[in-house]
């Protein structure tokens, strides 16, 4: 199972990640970002932590969007990995405002965090808007996702509580 959640991220990360101007980042950053965020939410199983999760996203003036299973649409409903979700959320008047600012901003959007489900409890996996933002050479909008790694960590902490 960690090895088909390591290849849909190797497939899919670079696409999204790929840096438009490491020079840039290099510059305005005087600490890298980290790529992700993550929280973790001990004893608890799947469903407890999406309830959290979803109730975290309305706390913090968030829309839930959707939940998928990682895998959803690549194998047949029955033989989904029940222990890997996906959340999909947004703040659609963040998202207008980012997408006035660079339309490019339309990579990290829906806002989505990954919950991956562990024998000590569930994982909250989330790519920093920041760090992605960082590589875009664009600083109004990175001024803009600072703040929504803000949220994010926010909703995270919460949702780990």
């Amino acid at each position: 199972m960690l090895r088909r959640l390591f290849l849909i991220f190797s497939l899919l990360l670079p696409a999204v990640l790929l840096p438009a101007n490491l020079a840039l980042a290099e510059t305005t950053a005087a600490e890298p970002e980290p790529m992700v965020l993550t929280a973790t939410a001990q004893g608890r199983d799947m469903a407890a932590a999406l309830t959290s999760l979803n109730q975290a996203i309305t706390n913090h003036n968030y829309t839930f969007v959707r939940e998928q299973a990682m895998d959803s649409r690549l194998v047949p409903y029955a033989q989904e990995v029940r222990s890997v979700r996906i959340v999909y959320f947004c703040n659609f008047a963040k998202m207008n405002h980012a997408l006035k600012l660079d339309p490019r901003a339309a990579q990290m959007l829906p806002c989505r965090v990954t919950l991956v489900e562990t024998p000590t409890g569930v994982d909250l996996i989330a790519v920093n808007p920041a760090w992605v933002s960082q590589n875009m050479g664009n600083p109004e909008l990175h001024a803009e996702c600072e703040k929504l790694k803000q949220d994010y960590l926010a909703i995270l902490e919460e949702a780990s509580l």
